[in-house]
């Protein structure tokens, strides 16, 4: 049986996590505006977001006394978040960062050195980190609580770790799946995802781990395309 900390834990991941749905919006915006101008759907969508979760969360700390939801938020969120920004306001952040940097990035590329970077010009490996990012930092955290035994390094566990490794990559395989997305990708992103958990940054891992693995991801794929355009040369 769950315990109350854990159950808690699931209900903080799952009221944050909603920036999952930009992996929807970022295929609507492909299918309908195309590949160029798709992800402007998803930037749009995470910037719908973020104006929300931080327009909620002044209103938390500004009126905490008489903040009709608070209920809700004490329940969900931590103790030291409480008169803070909480994580759905970083992780929105990562998510419009990651999209934005990659998307401007693929874009200059594309009219400067006519590489077609397909999967970072239509906003799939920024939409593979926010995946991997998400389940796999939730899964960590949720696996941690509930089995861990053999901590690393201060609250980190070795089965919190491994399965943040494994839910990250399996929450990569539905964009190879339907898109087809390399599944190298989601190995990569969940390889990262667990070493920046273990680097402990001071900065806010919500805000961190998107923006790290989408970088990483964009690079890969950098590397990749001019590799084989030489070789192809």
């Amino acid at each position: 049986m769950a315990t109350p900390v854990v159950t808690t834990e699931v209900q903080r991941k799952l009221f944050h996590s909603l920036m999952v749905l930009v992996v929807l919006i970022n295929w609507l915006g492909v299918q309908f505006l195309g590949p160029l101008r798709g992800p402007l759907l998803s930037i749009g969508f995470t910037g719908i977001c973020l104006v929300f979760f931080l327009g909620f969360d002044i209103a938390r700390i500004r009126v905490y006394g008489y903040f009709p939801f608070r209920h809700i938020t004490d329940r969900v969120m931590r103790p030291k978040e409480r008169t803070r920004l909480g994580a759905s306001v970083y992780f929105a952040v990562g998510t419009m960062f990651a999209f934005l940097s990659l998307y401007f990035i693929s874009n200059l590329l594309l009219m400067w050195f006519n590489l077609h970077l397909n999967w970072m010009l239509s906003g799939w490996l920024a939409a593979g980190a926010v995946l991997v990012a998400a389940i796999g930092d939730g899964a960590a955290a949720i696996i941690g609580m509930r089995f861990g035994r053999h901590r690393i390094k201060g609250n980190r566990t070795v089965e919190g770790t491994i399965g943040g490794f494994i839910f990250g990559f399996l929450g990569f395989i539905p964009l190879c799946y339907f898109i087809g997305v390399p599944l190298i990708y989601g190995f990569i992103g969940a390889i990262v995802l667990v070493i920046v958990d273990f680097i402990a940054s001071p900065i806010n891992d919500n805000l961190l781990n998107p923006i790290v693995i989408a970088f990483t991801l964009a690079i890969f794929e950098i590397t990749i395309l001019i590799f084989f355009s030489m070789g192809v040369g």
